[in-house]
């Protein structure tokens, strides 16, 4: 990062190979062969630095920022910037400069994004440091998540940060981190009614009880959100199933009562060949068990209303049956 209360404007003017990412703060562009995500998620932190320059008496980076520096997935690629400040004052939101990135087929400006500053501040043990910047713990993140984002916007943060401190093993069900999973998740719960009259307090509640530190990906967890409003019982996350060769497969979403499995295909995943032709043999164990498969990508999770439509499709009758739409999970 380079600041102009550093150096004189002079020294930086012309050059291209700097972003403007805030006033008088520039970060050096990244090698033309960064992946996009990753450039925006380096615009990201570079934002969060800034602000934390620019608010010195600034308690911390919270909600989606805190995620980001904390390694924390989140839908929106590039999120708005909360700090959380002290004082009784509520403070405007300030409009951030919009950033130009290269595409295929040119260049397309990304998000406008705005710093917002408030005044519901977490406690002196809810702050931790990380690399040099003051960010929210886990839980507290999770916990600012699920108060003002959407549930489906929240959950992959929430789930996150309960893997965090539980450490789950998928293959022994077991935890080994600082907490149990019921624990962390009654540890989350108490700290949204600690905090009063709080709005979105019955948002933050539904996303706590929602979550499950053994979806290993956002799109798993908003899969796992999209069953949810559509009130299909018994989902399991990364279910534990033995095939007829003898070796052991994880579903992404599985609800046995339909031997339905929901699969959540990332960037990535099927990246070569090999990955491919992989996916093809355990799919087919999968069916010669019993199981339909059905494969989701990151383009429908950005469709809410048709991917819970699909999700609704894939179930007979006899599992739909009498389940209405949980339309508490949309807000």
């Amino acid at each position: 990062m380079l600041f102009t209360a550093d150096r004189s404007k002079c020294g930086l003017a012309g050059r291209r190979d700097l972003v403007r990412i805030a006033r008088g703060s520039y970060m050096v562009a990244p090698p033309t062969d960064t992946p996009r995500w990753r450039v925006k998620q380096l615009v990201t932190l570079a934002r969060c630095e800034a602000a934390l320059r620019a608010s010195p008496s600034a308690i911390a980076l919270t909600h989606e920022a805190a995620a980001v520096v904390l390694g924390l997935p989140i839908l929106e690629a590039e999120p708005n910037v909360r700090l959380a400040v002290p004082g009784k004052r509520t403070h405007g939101a300030i409009t951030l400069p919009a950033v130009m990135y290269a595409m295929p087929a040119g260049r397309r400006r990304g998000r406008q994004v705005s710093l917002h500053r408030s005044t519901i501040a977490p406690a002196p043990e809810e702050v931790i440091n990380v690399g040099g910047l003051r960010v929210t713990t886990p839980l507290r993140t999770a916990m600012d998540c699920a108060f003002d984002l959407p549930v489906r916007e929240s959950l992959p943060v929430v789930d996150a940060a309960l893997r965090v401190v539980c450490r789950p093993d998928r293959f022994n069900r077991r935890c080994y981190g600082e907490m149990e999973v019921d624990v962390a998740r009654e540890r989350l719960m108490q700290m949204v009614e600690a905090q009063g009259r709080r709005n979105g307090k019955r948002r933050a509640r539904r996303a706590v009880a929602l979550a499950d530190p053994f979806a290993e990906s956002p799109g798993e967890s908003v899969l796992r959100w999209a069953v949810g409003v559509a009130g299909v019982p018994e989902a399991v996350t990364q279910r534990r199933w033995i095939g007829d060769d003898t070796r052991e497969y994880f579903l992404d979403v599985a609800v046995d009562s339909a031997m339905v499995d929901l699969e959540f295909d990332g960037y990535g995943k099927l990246a070569t060949s090999a990955d491919v032709h992989a996916e093809k043999q355990r799919e087919m164990v999968l069916r010669r068990g019993g199981w339909t498969v059905h494969r989701f990508e990151w383009r429908e999770l950005a469709d809410p209303e048709g991917l819970v439509r699909r999700v609704e499709s894939l179930f007979p009758p006899e599992v739909t049956r009498g389940v209405r739409r949980r339309r508490d999970l949309w807000l």
